[in-house]
């Protein structure tokens, strides 16, 4: 396929409209993904119908290549495996993420460092490695990937097509810092496989709902909140929106919201015989990919 052709249809949205790396790039600089020091995106990359025999390995190489042209200094995905809760050994090269084919293909270019988390590992530019390569035992607290990033300046999260509302893991983070009552440590064993294939057991913690509680499938009320508001910008991109928002501006909120009304994320007040200390997923039924 034309290499000019490639690059000015890289998908077609469901009314038939064609859309390029241009196109992109201007939406991404419209929502302000281009205004931080560290880029944190969730994807979902699929904005509509690829042109004929447009293959996928190079479709996702036009995206990053768009991401990397934004001149933002650190690109960093979620990698999440869940591996321990799933009764898996993690394997920093070889374990699949349940994050997206976007995510996984940025991890395995040069230049990347995949964190050690068993649950919630990240890939951040080698120039990070420091910062992130001795993780601590709690996927979502102290000393956590997502904790090391709240204490990084010029921080923003992009929704690469994915929905707010429903993969913003960085809710439970707050959560966790905030030590609600509606959710417990739970512990997990299991086997870690690093870098040079050394394998070692690690208890790895995550923080989830008690079993009594009910939590709500998405966010939806949240996201219309944070729009409302003008917080999150956002811009429709073929057939799916992409937006962001700054750590800064989302840590204040979601702690603020939760402050304001402890049942903020939960789907009904809870009452004290519901905060069951008790893990509510079932890894044999289906595959854990979320806490």
């Amino acid at each position: 396929m034309d290499g000019d052709k490639t690059v000015n249809e890289l998908f077609i949205d469901s009314d038939g409209k064609s859309y390029g790396a241009e196109d992109i790039r201007q939406s991404l600089l419209d929502i302000g993904a281009d205004d931080c020091d560290t880029l944190f995106i969730h994807s979902d990359v699929m904005f509509g119908k690829p042109p004929t025999g447009f293959r996928r390995q190079e479709y996702l190489r036009i995206l990053y290549q768009i991401i990397e042209d934004l001149g933002v200094r650190n690109i960093i995905v979620p990698t999440f495996t869940y591996s321990f809760c799933n009764h898996e050994d993690y394997d920093v090269l070889n374990s699949k993420t349940s994050m997206g084919a976007f995510n996984d293909y940025i991890r395995k270019q040069n230049g990347r460092y995949r964190t050690l988390d068993p649950i919630l590992s990240l890939s951040v530019p080698e120039n990070l490695k420091c910062k992130f390569e001795n993780p601590g035992e709690h996927s979502l607290g102290e000393n956590s990937g997502l904790d090391i990033l709240h204490h990084m300046d010029g921080v923003k999260f992009l929704f690469f097509g994915a929905d707010i509302a429903n993969c913003f893991t960085f809710v439970h983070y707050v959560e966790k810092m905030m030590d609600v009552p509606y959710r417990f440590n739970m512990p997990f064993v299991g086997n870690i496989i690093d870098y040079a294939g050394n394998r070692f057991m690690k208890k790895q913690f995550i923080h989830t709902q008690c079993c009594g509680v009910k939590v709500p499938e998405r966010y939806g009320y949240f996201e219309m909140f944070l729009k409302d508001r003008r917080f999150l910008k956002d811009k429709r991109l073929g057939d799916k929106f992409i937006s962001c928002i700054s750590e800064t501006t989302a840590y204040r909120e979601i702690s603020g919201l939760i402050q304001k009304n402890i049942y903020y994320f939960v789907e009904e007040p809870f009452k004290p015989e519901d905060l069951i200390f008790k893990y509510t997923y079932d890894y044999t039924k289906s595959k854990i990919t979320h806490c």
